[in-house]
């Protein structure tokens, strides 16, 4: 009789089956859906709990790799990640938005919303889908992880992450492959260095067309050089990101962190772009890596199954087909926690907040001990009345406090229990504890930062406010919260005077 192998050789050998099965036809895929839960993440599927379980550690993996270069990045993300797998792009048809009133020709999409995220990928079509996913899930472990990250890093590096592999029967992965179109386009077309970092979330260069192409082109291969070919280059990223979080120009920031100013980078950029072959980096995972082992799958009843598919269909504005089938599986399990929760959601985007309030009730009574339930009803109950009344406001209060009871991790959590508790004087304090823990899960996310400027503002510390808001404001490269807080400044300035 055999002897079972060590947890960190399952998990690379478990991977390995997972890379084969992600080419295989969905013929092999078990018909029934399945659910299971790892941390925030909820993955299911019309696939077996063995591949769901895969796809999970492999997505709990990766935010380790990236955590290996930014500091704080390799956290769980602050609110749910659900991941929809289907085995064939026949089935994803469902899940997809519409173009031209047909499904879009994608193999996945990752939509990023206020009560959770929702990643939809194809094991048909894997690769494809998986580079949009990685992509957008490293802007949102970035934005956890720093407070002010200039456009061009985090669309570099979420392109240098998005190529992603598993190798060596999944105890390497390799990052920062060649990405030929956009080799092929700057050798056409090539900005200045100066020109990239300067540029912000309203400049043309960020929002039109072709110029696009060329920021994320010319991003990708900056990151790609520091992190691949320069010495000590994911060191000097960090140090570069430390000098603009502290204020200085971005021509400053970058001669302080490369060595030299960006019009003597330009020469060696655009060498290394006419370049035959590009190394990429090879990611040796340690022996005693440990990811959270994901909970036992979970066959959904009928009723499930169209409460989350009909969910799904709503975010991507597809509430003609979604829309019934959640009225459907309500009504035809109305005990069932799944199917409430969604009811109260269409309800919410319908603008009903009453009846909305009375689905999520129903739902975080069915399943007081699940984190999604709880968490999605809580946030969405503050949604639907976000200046509740003493009733909803206690309702509220206990949803978001069961939610961060079952799970400490989730930073949004911590954050929308502290705007209710900052809603009356008795729990003010309460919001001040409560907005430090969710800082302190997420140090990059300044709506924290300014909800605890707020706080301070309400318990009357108007330095302790004006310190946080000043630093805020001075931020170049996120205009909303940098306004937030002038604004902010400009109210305290007026009372003042």
């Amino acid at each position: 009789m055999s002897e079972r192998p060590p947890r960190a050789n399952r998990l690379h050998f478990a991977l390995a089956v997972v890379a084969i099965l992600f080419t295989a036809s969905s013929s092999s895929a078990d018909a029934r859906w399945t659910i299971l839960s790892s941390g925030t993440l909820t993955i299911l599927g019309d696939q077996s709990p063995a591949t769901l379980r895969d796809v999970a550690l492999q997505i709990e993996q990766f935010r380790t790799v990236v955590g290996g270069l930014i500091r704080n990045a390799d956290r769980p993300l602050s609110v749910p990640t659900v991941v929809f797998v289907v085995g064939s792009r026949k089935g994803l048809e469902a899940l997809l938005p519409l173009y031209k009133g047909k499904p879009a020709g994608m193999a996945g999409y990752f939509a990023q919303g206020q009560d959770s995220n929702y990643i939809v990928l194809s094991l048909e079509g894997f690769d494809e889908s998986a580079a949009i996913t990685y992509h957008e899930y490293t802007h949102l472990l970035m934005k956890n992880a720093v407070r002010s990250l200039p456009v061009w890093l985090n669309e570099g590096l979420a392109e240098y992450y998005s190529t992603y592999r598993l190798i060596d029967r999944g105890k390497a992965a390799v990052i920062g492959r060649a990405m030929s179109d956009h080799i092929a386009l700057l050798r056409q077309r090539y900005m200045p260095l100066a020109e990239l970092i300067e540029v912000d979330q309203s400049s043309p260069m960020y929002n039109e067309g072709e110029r696009r192409s060329i920021f994320y082109a010319e991003s990708w291969a900056l990151t790609h050089y520091l992190m691949v070919a320069t010495p000590d280059g994911g060191t000097a990223i960090n140090q570069y990101v430390t000098a603009v979080a502290e204020g200085h120009s971005s021509v400053d920031a970058f001669q302080r962190a490369f060595g030299k100013p960006p019009a003597d980078f330009d020469k060696e950029l655009q060498g290394y772009l006419r370049r035959l072959t590009f190394n990429a980096y090879r990611f040796q995972f340690p022996d005693t890596l440990t990811v959270a082992e994901p909970g036992p799958g979970r066959v959904l009843t009928a009723g499930e199954v169209d409460a989350w598919l009909g969910d799904a269909q709503r975010r991507v504005r597809r509430v003609d087909e979604g829309a019934p089938r959640i009225e459907r599986a309500a009504a035809a399990e109305p005990d069932n926690a799944t199917t409430q929760m969604m009811l109260g959601l269409l309800r919410l985007s319908q603008q009903n907040a009453p009846a909305a309030l009375d689905a999520f009730g129903r739902a975080a009574a069915l399943a007081p001990r699940d984190f999604l339930t709880q968490f999605v009803c809580g946030v969405s109950r503050v949604r639907a009345d976000p200046r509740a009344s003493d009733e909803r406001r206690r309702l509220a209060l206990a949803t978001l406090k069961q939610a961060v009871s079952l799970n400490g991790a989730s930073s949004d959590a911590y954050a929308t229990l502290a705007y209710v508790q900052m809603l009356a004087d008795d729990t003010l304090a309460d919001a001040r504890t409560s907005i430090e823990h969710a800082i302190a899960l997420a140090p990059g996310r300044l709506d924290y930062r300014l909800r605890y400027a707020d706080v301070r503002l309400l318990q009357g510390d108007i330095d302790a406010a004006r310190s946080v808001l000043t630093s805020i404001a001075a931020i170049k490269f996120d205009s909303i919260s940098a306004a937030a807080a002038k604004e902010r400044l400009d109210a305290i300035a007026r009372t003042a005077r």
